[in-house]
């Protein structure tokens, strides 16, 4: 299916699965934002209210869980490294009526796709979002100009607080500094700006590094893996749409 996008909203007593087959999405909960580009997935638990941005011509795969299948879903939500196996997996159960019965043929697929979940890799392409109205002022900009090289006490007028209360606030509400945070905000642009194509180079510029090599050891540092990994990915994952 194509991508378009889509509001706050939630589904009650449904898990739910969304992995990009072309392009990035941005996918939003209260208390953080997804990146998911090919190869990745985002599980989605019972309830969690969502909403999705999707360039136009992104295109993905959305599964629904029925409720009796949600025991092992977890109470958070998380991104998957996609094998063969659960790309194929995830594209057959596409194809299955999103009502389907317990049990049938059709809930028996999404068992064994469940059971491969569970042995997927997480990847940590999310970033928290604060409930604090000052730091989601701060955090909401970032997020909107991940480039911005503004130092905390910079942002004191924005936010409403000095520095000092900022940086008490980034460490008891997101559990890391401001710099740590603003890295990883960096970082998840930079995945998306790598599926799309970008080379390596042009990403760190538009990130406001000053080598490739500065910007791919701290894309390393966060996400544990070089650079090059999502863009040598792209074209693998890119499976056949229906």
């Amino acid at each position: 299916m194509e991508a378009a996008d889509v509001e706050p909203h939630c589904h009650t007593d449904l898990g739910q699965l969304l992995a990009t087959t072309h392009g990035v999405i941005r996918v939003t909960t209260e208390d953080n934002q997804w990146l998911v580009p090919p190869g990745r997935a985002l599980l989605l638990p019972p309830g969690v209210v969502h909403a999705v941005h999707s360039p136009k011509e992104t295109r993905l795969r959305a599964v629904l869980v029925a409720p009796q299948m949600c025991r092992d879903f977890l109470p958070a939500c998380r991104i998957i490294a996609l094998t063969t196996l659960l790309q194929e997996l995830i594209d057959a159960v596409a194809r299955c009526p999103a009502d389907y019965p317990v049990p049938s043929p059709a809930s028996r697929m999404v068992a064994v796709l469940l059971d491969q979940i569970a042995l997927a890799h997480s990847e940590p392409l999310g970033v928290p979002r604060p409930s604090d109205a000052r730091l989601r002022r701060v955090t909401d900009a970032l997020m909107a100009s991940p480039a911005d090289g503004r130092s905390l006490s910079e942002w004191q007028d924005v936010a409403g607080a000095s520095s000092r209360t900022l940086a008490r606030l980034f460490e008891a509400e997101i559990g890391m500094s401001f710099s740590h945070y603003r890295r990883q905000v960096q970082m998840q642009a930079a995945v998306g700006m790598l599926s799309s194509g970008l080379p390596v180079g042009e990403v760190a510029h538009a990130l406001g590094y000053s080598t490739a090599s500065a910007f791919a050891f701290a894309f390393r540092k966060t996400l544990g893996s070089p650079p090059s990994r999502f863009r040598d990915q792209v074209e693998w994952s890119d499976y056949q749409s229906v």
